[in-house]
């Protein structure tokens, strides 16, 4: 079975988020992160991803197909399940395991850190989703626009975003390539516990890092054959203007952060 990703690939449909100016969808999404952190209760939380849903089924683009693109990203809330989990001392003990105890707090903690973390990854994965990495280096080129007169590169950093983009689907397709083509001269990766497994895939790391260096050579080589010289006096072909509907996308999204806050207020903090 060959392994797949989904984050920073553009999914097209018609829908009125991927109609909106990347720069309101940017904003959006920064709000929607600040709202995220104030929430301090399951109660407000769950009020966020109530909105969350409601942005994914504008988007006309299928939960499964989030949930799958933002699944790579949830690896990186073991460690804070972990931490909350086993080093948050209050609350009555449930488990006692050697020098390793689980309270109820700690439980408590562990699951609403990990449900808020998972809501920024699909947040996150929806932006790219609903927006191509063209139109998303553009953005935040001309959102980091102000801050060049600090000496802020900010058209190399929108670029370097939208190449580590592209190149992510690139690298699951040559991963899976190469795992093919290592199962067609009688390697086996399906046999075996987690670790054996992992240990089984370790030798198509070597061609896959040789293959990310061929590809980031040809992109540089491309680029100075056609005299690239980065944002100095470069133009757009696609102007971005806002339109009625970012206006009432930013109303919209105001308003319903303002709920999530009164019901924040109304709700008991975690503890």
């Amino acid at each position: 079975m060959a392994f797949d990703i989904t984050i920073g690939n553009y999914y097209n449909a018609e829908s009125i988020i991927h109609r909106l100016d990347p720069r309101v969808k940017i904003s959006l999404m920064l709000l929607l992160f600040i709202t995220a952190f104030i929430a301090d209760s399951f109660t407000s939380l769950a009020a966020v991803l109530l909105l969350l849903l409601v942005v994914i089924a504008l988007s006309a683009i299928p939960l499964p197909t989030v949930f799958k693109a933002s699944l790579p990203l949830c690896l990186m809330l073991i460690f804070p399940l972990l931490f909350n989990l086993f080093f948050v001392s209050d609350g009555t003990p449930l488990l006692q395991w050697g020098l390793l105890q689980i309270t109820s707090d700690g439980l408590y903690r562990a699951l609403f850190m990990s449900l808020r973390l998972f809501m920024l990854f699909a947040a996150a994965t929806l932006l790219t989703l609903t927006t191509s990495p063209i139109a998303l280096c553009d953005a935040i080129s001309a959102m980091l626009k102000p801050f060049t007169r600090f000496g802020l590169p900010a058209f190399e950093i929108s670029m370097l975003l939208s190449i580590a983009l592209r190149f992510l689907p690139m690298l699951m397709d040559d991963f899976n390539h190469i795992r093919k083509a290592q199962q067609a001269r009688g390697a086996v990766f399906d046999h075996g516990g987690p670790i054996a497994r992992v240990k089984a895939l370790l030798p198509c790391l070597v061609p896959l890092f040789a293959l990310s260096f061929r590809h980031a050579e040809e992109l540089a080589m491309a680029m100075e054959s056609r005299c690239y010289h980065g944002g100095e006096a470069r133009t757009h072909y696609h102007l971005m203007r806002f339109a009625n509907r970012d206006v009432a996308a930013i109303a919209a999204c105001v308003l319903a952060l303002a709920a999530v806050l009164l019901v924040k207020l109304a709700a008991p903090a975690l503890p």
